[in-house]
């Protein structure tokens, strides 16, 4: 790799970023003990950590992680299922994965779940065949995320679970699916109306595959449908590559979300970030390095928790012959909110920027066009989401910081020094955004109160160790040169 220059200012803001990180998980790690509220309602831990709770109040993980162990044969069939239809030439591949999930689908919802995913498919394949228009494939995909949304409000656990006869945490499960599903079956539909040729790509056994593919079901990554078609050849890129050695890497990358899984699990041991934050009352009077330590931990959690679910995805599509996008790339050492949109969800972002943001501008495009765009795929973000407060908040800061990102790089560069003490500011909202995404609004408006009106030297300090966060993620992204060097996989 070779010896990697470093200015000295530079240097002392990376020892000193990592120093205010390893002081501040410090006093997060002492405040999780059993003063803390609900403690004696956290699970028991395991029995190597004496005396240590298992902080288990994060519900998307506790239901993913059993989801991933509850079906983890139904992944073993099913890669082994689709390398047999592989091995055997069969014609027929869309309706064989479809087939499999339609299987998997019965067996872990019941018919009442399949046949409303059914549903949904099919009445976009409809739309799309009957009108032929883009503006009517974005109102029945509007018309579907209003539906969602209304049920979830109104119906969720009142009467939905009894009604599909489904516990609790099939019923998120699902919620989760038929969401996803929402922009599997708009991008497809938007491919069928533009594609010069409609051959066999584009049937309704297609779109049945595109959604039902079961690595994808839940777990995500979202993909756009042109890199899904690739696995629907009989005979495809991965026809050069011995079946032995995709499974070894398989086996690595399933491996490498166990060891995070693992991680995750030995954290939540000893740094309570879940519980801490239902103490409102603690939030409001623990002293800064608590607070921001806890803020920081909580994007840890979720970067580790995305790692793990889109990670599984990965590998399996991956094996499949499924050119897949990255996993997401480390929050700690983001300095710019637009990066966050571009590497964490890479499969989202490519789905927003191909169908709704370059659809309405184009790098020629001015300024306030540019504006106009990014401001519509924000509310397309808030409405996909659920029409919460805290997502309405979240969505809104996040547009105002990718458009203040974007003036301060215009103006100042984003290389220089003068950049980042001005891109500094504008990197602080943006991190307090994300608090009212991770806990909910009651949260995010400590963290901003605290930060902006309780007194002007909370402001500075959290500025100069901010600041030394974004020199920071300046200098290792320079050193890592368009992503392709060796510290895209170090951080």
């Amino acid at each position: 790799m070779g010896f990697i220059k470093i200015s000295l200012d530079t240097g002392f803001c990376v020892g000193f970023y990592v120093f205010c990180l390893c002081y501040s998980f410090y006093k997060v790690f002492t405040i999780s003990n059993d003063g803390l509220q609900n403690f004696y309602y956290l699970e028991e831990g395991w029995s190597v950590f004496k005396d240590r709770r298992r902080d288990d109040y994060d519900w998307e993980w506790e239901i993913y992680k059993k989801y991933a162990i509850d079906n983890a044969i139904i992944f073993v069939i099913h890669s082994a299922f689709f390398e047999a239809v592989r091995i055997l030439r069969i014609k027929h591949i869309s309706l064989m994965i479809f087939g499999f999930g339609c299987a998997a689908i019965l067996y872990i919802y019941g018919v009442k779940v399949l046949l409303i995913l059914m549903l949904q498919n099919i009445t976009f394949f409809t739309i799309s065949c009957w009108s032929g228009k883009v503006s009517f494939i974005w109102i029945k995909a509007f018309l579907w995320i209003a539906v969602i949304n209304s049920v979830k409000i109104l119906y969720f656990y009142d009467q939905l679970n009894i009604l599909l006869d489904i516990d609790n945490d099939r019923l998120l499960e699902f919620s989760i699916i038929i969401s996803w599903n929402v922009i599997k079956c708009t991008c497809f539909c938007l491919d069928k109306t533009s594609a010069k040729s409609k051959g066999e790509c584009y049937r309704l056994v297609d779109l049945l595959a595109y959604s039902f593919y079961f690595p994808l079901l839940l777990f995500g990554p979202v993909i756009i449908y042109n890199r899904f078609k690739e696995c629907q050849k009989v005979r495809c890129k991965l026809e050069n590559q011995n079946t032995t050695i995709r499974l070894k890497k398989l086996f690595c990358q399933l491996t490498t979300c166990i060891f995070w899984a693992l991680m995750m699990e030995i954290g939540q041991h000893f740094f309570y970030i879940n519980i801490i934050q239902l103490d409102l009352m603690l939030l409001q009077s623990t002293n800064l390095w608590v607070l921001y330590g806890l803020g920081y931990l909580m994007g840890q959690f979720f970067y580790i928790k995305y790692v793990i679910f889109y990670g599984i995805g990965i590998a399996f599509g991956i094996f499949d012959g499924l050119e897949m996008p990255q996993k997401p790339i480390c929050i700690g050492r983001v300095h710019l909110y637009s990066d966050m949109w571009k590497f964490f969800d890479r499969g989202l972002y490519e789905f927003l920027f191909k169908y709704i943001y370059t659809e309405l501008c184009t790098k020629t495009s001015s300024n306030a066009r540019k504006i106009l765009a990014s401001s519509v795929t924000f509310v397309f973000i808030y409405v996909w989401h659920g029409l919460y407060t805290f997502v309405m908040i979240w969505s809104a800061l996040n547009w105002i910081c990718v458009v203040l990102e974007g003036f301060v790089k215009s103006i100042f560069g984003t290389n220089t020094r003068l950049g980042a003490f001005v891109g500094t500011h504008v990197f602080i909202l943006s991190v307090l955004s994300n608090f009212f995404f991770f806990a909910r609004e009651d949260v995010g408006y400590i963290y901003i109160r605290r930060t902006y009106y309780e007194s002007i030297s909370n402001y500075v300090v959290l500025y100069i160790v901010a600041y030394c966060f974004y020199r920071t993620g300046e200098w290792i992204k320079s050193i890592e040169g368009s992503r392709k060097s060796v510290f895209k996989k170090i951080f």
